[in-house]
Order: structure tokens, then C-alpha cells, then sequence
């Protein structure tokens, strides 16, 4: 990304630096974009953003109070200087929000994982050891710093503002199995137990899940440790929680859903959702990331079977073709899109930890859907990162208290078949315990709807 950004991208980040300062447009008029390293400054009374020319700089990085600055200019350690009353950014802050905000690294980049995601590994973020660190809400702080001062020498009004007083929670659930005495994944047990397939837990526990599967299999009863929405419900409103649930349609692949939203129990546990206050949304399968006509289906399927509107979705597995996805979303009329987390490690994909708006690279604009970033995944925790309870929590706290200084939001997903006590035992009471843990930290819980439609009230 050699080049200076033009007007459309500059324009692009302004739009979201908009949600951290009130009076930004009245400011605009000063600002001046100029590639001149300069100390002199012609135009008396402005606000310079200097413009890089180079590529990202990750190697070493160059640190400024301690963050990573993806498109340092000067050698200067100072965010900003005046000369004279004209503010002057050292370092190409709006290039460096403009990179990680707008997935300009994996728009470009040919590297795929086995389910042909943008790898974390090819990442800046995992470069930098900066995945959970929200570098873009740093970026904004210090244009806003400088922005203040600027105000300040020349009377003019600039506040500065916060979505959430402290941080709002979105927590969310990807309905992937409802049945954990399928008969399925009980010949499964039973394969791994006789050592036909590989193991991924203790074998004792794992022979005890085999044994324990047989009868509620044959004779299936209301005891299914994945058929969870009520006990999550009940917890979650025990401490005034709302959460999202994601529903996945099957349309063929290995991956989909082994139930149809057109069965009864399916649709009353969709009212009962919705009668608790809590959203449902879709959880669009392997096809629907890159074919349209698959998505339109899925769609129809679930407007078949669930008579409110349904505004927002995550994809499967976090599978994701960006940016086509995000059209083929737009053109299914959903407004917002909540998929863009790494699923190896928590944090902030985008290094943001507020909603957004994705861009198109090729065709240089804004796309018109919202995305609300994942941070944590209950996989990301104790499958691909292999943590143990106390390490989990670490984790998850230290992604909150980044999100809490910026008053943004925190995006938990947690499958409603993540109580498997078997598999990992204490699992529920962890879940529970972080759940009170989070709102004693000041959350204020919102479902993916109403966190829509207060950042659309707010613009």
C-alpha cells in the first residue's frame, strides 16, 4: 500500500472518527493532506495530515507511547507538533486506521486457511503482537488529542464522545447442533473410544460420553446438554442479559445443520427467544459466504419459519469472501453483519472496537452494512488456543479493558452446544461466572438489533 490515500479513503476514516468527536465537521474546513515532511508550514491556521508514501512498516515496528504505527513519517516520537497555530500529525494516522479498518490486507492478499479464511497468521495484527490491542481507537485518540489542543487555540468547538459509558456487550449464540445424543456423534464416541478416530479429550471421560450416549440416544429425552436455550436464558436474565442467537440452514454441505427451521421445536424455541427480549438472526452455512442464490434461500427458509424481521447474521465457521459476502449479505437486506473475529486468537480483527462500515478496495467505497466485530469465541478459547479456565478468563478480561477506554463494545460468542461437561468439566460454571463478571465490569447488554439501532440513532 504504497500510495497516499485519496479523498474517498480519507473520507472513509473521517466517517468513523466522526463517532468519537462531536463537532468534526465544523473543523474539517482547516484540514490539509500533504506528503511535505516539513516543519514549515505556508497555510497559517491549519491542521496538517501528513500523507506516507511506503508500505506498512511491521519489521521493527515503530512504536509511538507504545503502540504500533503501521505508517510512520517522521522519526519524531511525538504524535503531533504545532508550527506556530498550525497543527502538524507527525505520522500518517488516517493511512494506519485505514489499513486495518477497511481489511485492506486481506482484500490483498492470496493467503487462505483450510476453510479458505484470511489467516491470522498472515496477519499485521500477529506480526506486531498486537491482536488484542484495539489500534485503530488508539489511532483516533491521537487525532483527537491533537484535534482538541487545535480547538482549543482557535475557540472552536470540539467534544469528544463515547458510544457506551463504560463498554456495551453483545453476546451472541451460533446455532450449529442442537442434539448431542444424535446418533451421529454417539457412533462417533464410540469410533474414537475403539480408537478409529482421533481422540480430542480425556479417554476415560470420553468412554464414560459413550457409555452415558446409548439410551438418550435410542430413547431421546429433554436432557440434551446442547438443547440449552433455556437454561442460557435463564442465566443470562438472572443478570439483565440479552443476547443474539444465530440459526444455521442446511443446504448440503458436511457443515450445515442437521436440523431444518422448519421443524416445529425449532420455531418455538425461535418464539421463545423472541418472547425473552433476546434476537434472532442467521448463521448463513458454507455456500451462502460466496453464492448469492444459496443465501436467498436460507433467507426465505427462515422468513418461512419466523414471522419478525431478522436484521443481522454471522457466517459459518467465520467463513468470509470479502467483500463479496458483505454484498451478498447487503443484498439479502440484512443490515449488519457480526463475523469478523480471528478464530485462532481473540481480539480485534479490524483493530477497532466499535461498529463499522466495510470498504470495497477495487471499487474504492464505502459498502453500506454495518459490521459488529467478534472478540471472543468460546472455540478460539479452548480449542484453537487450548486455554485453561484461569488463562480463558485472562484473555477474556484483557480484551474488555481495552474496549472500556474507549467506552465501545464487547462481541462474546458462545454456541449453545458449549456445555459438553464431558469434554470440558466446569465449562457451564465458567460461562456463568463470566457472564457476572462482565456486567460487574459495567456492560450494559444489548442484542445485535438494538446495538443497530442505536449507533443509527446516533449518526
Amino acid at each position: 500500500m504504497q500510495k497516499p490515500l485519496n479523498k474517498n479513503k480519507i473520507d472513509y476514516v473521517l466517517f468513523h472518527l466522526a463517532q468519537h468527536l462531536d463537532g468534526l465537521e465544523e473543523i474539517r474546513p482547516y484540514f490539509e493532506y500533504s506528503d511535505n515532511t516539513e516543519n514549515n508550514i505556508e497555510k497559517k491556521g491549519k491542521i496538517v495530515f501528513l500523507l506516507s508514501e511506503k508500505e506498512v512498516q511491521d519489521n521493527p515496528p515503530f512504536l509511538l507511547n507504545g503502540i504500533p504505527v503501521l505508517f510512520p513519517v517522521k522519526d519524531n516520537a511525538e504524535v503531533y507538533t504545532f508550527d506556530g497555530d498550525s497543527l502538524v500529525f507527525n505520522h500518517d494516522f488516517l493511512k494506519s486506521a485505514f489499513y486495518l479498518l477497511s481489511g485492506y490486507q486481506e482484500q490483498t492478499s492470496t493467503d487462505v486457511d483450510t476453510f479458505g479464511r484470511f489467516p491470522y497468521e498472515s496477519s499485521v495484527q500477529n506480526k506486531l503482537n498486537a491482536t488484542a490491542i484495539p489500534l485503530v481507537n488508539y489511532y483516533f485518540d491521537f487525532i483527537a488529542g491533537g484535534l482538541e489542543k487545535f480547538a482549543e487555540k482557535h475557540r472552536l468547538k470540539l467534544v469528544r464522545k463515547k458510544l457506551f459509558k463504560d463498554f456495551g456487550f453483545v453476546l451472541s449464540h451460533d446455532v450449529d447442533k442442537i442434539d448431542y445424543f444424535h446418533w451421529r456423534d454417539t457412533a462417533y464416541r464410540w469410533m474414537q473410544v475403539l480408537g478409529l478416530r482421533k481422540a480430542h479429550y480425556n479417554r476415560k471421560r470420553l468412554f464414560r460420553a459413550a457409555v452415558d450416549s446409548i439410551i438418550p440416544t435410542v430413547f431421546p429425552g429433554d436432557n440434551d446438554p446442547f438443547w440449552s436455550f433455556e437454561r442460557m436464558c435463564k442465566a443470562e436474565s438472572k443478570l439483565n442479559i440479552v443476547s443474539s442467537f444465530y440459526f444455521l440452514n442446511r443446504d448440503g454441505s458436511s457443515f450445515d445443520a442437521r436440523y431444518f427451521f422448519s421443524e416445529k421445536r425449532i420455531k418455538d424455541v425461535m418464539s421463545f427467544i423472541r418472547r425473552k427480549g433476546c434476537e434472532v438472526g442467521l448463521h448463513g452455512s458454507f455456500r451462502t459466504a460466496e453464492d448469492e442464490k444459496a443465501m436467498m434461500n436460507a433467507v426465505s427458509e427462515l422468513r418461512n419459519a419466523y414471522s419478525y424481521k431478522v436484521t443481522g447474521i454471522r457466517q459459518h465457521f467465520l467463513k468470509f469472501s470479502y467483500p463479496r459476502t458483505f454484498y451478498i449479505q447487503q443484498k439479502a437486506g440484512f443490515r449488519y453483519d457480526t463475523t469478523l473475529g480471528f478464530a485462532p486468537h481473540e481480539g480485534f480483527r479490524n483493530g477497532y472496537c466499535y461498529p463499522f462500515k466495510p470498504y470495497d478496495i477495487k471499487e474504492d467505497k464505502m459498502i453500506d452494512i454495518w459490521e459488529f466485530p467478534l472478540n471472543v469465541m468460546d472455540a478460539t478459547l479452548f480449542y484453537y488456543r487450548k486455554l485453561d479456565f484461569d488463562r480463558a478468563g485472562i484473555a477474556i478480561m484483557t480484551v474488555i479493558s481495552e474496549v472500556k477506554k474507549f467506552g465501545g463494545v464487547f462481541s462474546l460468542l458462545w454456541h449453545n452446544s458449549m456445555f459438553d461437561e464431558y469434554e470440558i468439566p466446569g465449562i457451564t460454571m465458567f460461562y456463568e461466572n463470566i457472564l457476572a463478571e462482565v456486567m460487574a465490569q459495567g456492560a450494559k447488554s444489548l442484542t445485535g438489533e438494538m446495538l443497530l439501532n442505536k449507533i443509527e440513532d446516533e449518526m
